[in-house]
């Protein structure tokens, strides 16, 4: 995983998580994991249609 430029966008997608580049501290976390990306899919799929 490179990290990215620091005048840039410190979030990242990485295999379907998105991580954090905390260039204060140097280290990269997961912020958001495959479960919590599925239930927001779900979430703007069931707006996008009306059904919530």
């Amino acid at each position: 995983m490179e990290t990215q430029d620091k005048n840039g966008n410190p979030f990242e997608i990485i295999d379907g998580q998105v991580v954090l580049h905390d260039w204060f501290q140097g280290v990269d976390r997961v912020i958001i994991n495959h479960e919590q990306v599925g239930a927001i899919k779900l979430l703007l799929e069931a707006m996008k249609n009306g059904e919530i």
